[in-house]
């Protein structure tokens, strides 16, 4: 059953190729390791380009767009860039990574890019560049701006980092990876209509909603289409994908969502998303809880953990799991609302910052799943400026832990 369950994903592993396309020069090594997905969909994913002295690493979201497609995300953010930076030439690398195999059956993705004259950013000149690192420089520019790239599957271990969650998830990252902060509607019933910013210039746009297409391929300078959408219970994940550049480059579409008097856009032409090949949204829908409802995970018995007193009006949470990292997922609730859930619990640390009430603040641990080791098991660290305090937290499908925090408020 567990190699049954455990089939591979066909995207997570090791992407690689060599580009050498000159004699007498160094060649340049592109690896892309791509993570396990979520909701089969929003894939994190990490880019390392090597070539002579210079070594670029990269995160960035990649998603799902056909069964045999990945979008390519508009940011990529720098881990490491060493001994110069390549600045926004990165945004060269976008439209589609199509899946196919190559003569001897090895798995192979191929960039399918969305060629411009305009991006929309300012580009680095070469100019800038010392005499020394000008022409590896110019050869990264032109192989991820123009020359062909066809990444052969090596691995099939999924890439696994801290950065995983900080891509899928905003509130975690200082940095923007193409994930709108999350929107939360009082309607399940929504409504889907279109802008141009540009209305001459054939801007061509594509719509996804929990991995079905609901607005194919459209050019907004022909037609405005609008679309009656039904949200699932819970998060959805919308994507709003650019076809193309149009005549006027870069895509300028404009995607606006109603649910009953809420109102969102979504819009190419903003400054963070200009040149993007697409944007996502997670929306929750929740149905009205009904007077006095309190969670059913809320009802299980809770053991109280410890009761701590602090005079800062936030503290920082770390969460780890110091045994074997078994696939545990948690939910903490402060004061009756959810602060995340479904986090997954890793072996290396990740950070929640937590703004308290004056007086008694409760945070409930509440287990998701028993993970591939029961019980749900995880280390807790209260850090409160230079102090901190280390917990076990143990919590299973019957039993809650609580850490009751007083913020003593002195005006």
């Amino acid at each position: 059953m567990l190699n049954c369950f455990g089939q591979e994903d066909k995207f997570a592993g090791t992407w690689e190729m060599l580009h050498a396309a000159d004699a007498g020069t160094s060649p340049i090594q592109l690896q892309l390791t791509i993570a396990a997905p979520e909701k089969n969909l929003l894939y994190p994913a990490h880019l390392k380009i090597q070539s002579a002295q210079f070594t670029g690493e990269y995160d960035l979201l990649l998603v799902k767009k056909g069964y045999n497609q990945l979008g390519i995300g508009r940011n990529k953010i720098p881990h490491i860039e060493t001994p110069f930076s390549i600045g926004m030439w990165t945004i060269f690398l976008n439209g589609t990574f199509d899946l196919g195999r190559d003569k001897s059956g090895t798995p192979v993705l191929t960039a399918n890019r969305i060629v411009s004259k305009k991006y929309g950013v300012d580009m680095p000149a070469l100019s800038n560049f010392n005499d020394s690192d000008r022409m590896v420089a110019m050869r990264i520019r032109d192989l991820l701006r123009e020359q062909p790239i066809g990444l052969k599957k090596t691995g099939n271990e999924a890439w696994q980092s801290m950065k995983v969650n900080e891509i899928l998830h905003p509130y975690l990252s200082d940095v923007y990876y193409g994930i709108m902060d999350t929107i939360e509607v009082k309607s399940k019933d929504g409504k889907l209509s279109f802008a141009d910013n540009n209305k001459i210039d054939n801007d061509t746009v594509f719509v996804l909603l929990n991995g079905k297409t609901v607005i194919d391929k459209t050019d907004l300078s022909r037609k405005n289409p609008t679309e009656e959408i039904t949200l699932d219970t819970g998060q959805n994940i919308l994507v709003f994908f650019a076809d193309n550049y149009g005549r006027t480059p870069p895509n300028t579409g404009k995607l606006n969502l109603e649910f009953g008097n809420e109102k969102f856009a979504i819009n190419f032409a903003n400054k963070a998303d200009i040149s993007a090949t697409f944007i996502v949204a997670k929306l929750f829908y929740y149905p009205p809880k009904p007077v006095n409802f309190t969670p059913p995970e809320l009802l299980r018995n809770t053991k109280l953990v410890d009761d701590v007193h602090t005079t800062s009006a936030e503290v920082m949470l770390a969460i780890w799991d110091d045994a074997l990292e078994d696939g545990d997922s948690i939910s903490l609730n402060i004061n009756g609302q959810w602060l995340v859930k479904g986090f997954a619990v890793k072996k290396k640390p990740q950070f929640l910052k937590v703004t308290l009430q004056p007086g008694q603040n409760n945070i409930i641990f509440v287990a998701d799943n028993l993970g591939a080791i029961a019980p749900n098991t995880s280390i807790l660290e209260i850090i409160d400026g230079k102090k901190r305090k280390s917990f076990m937290i143990d919590t299973d499908l019957g039993k809650n832990n609580l850490v009751r925090i007083t913020y003593d408020y002195s005006p």
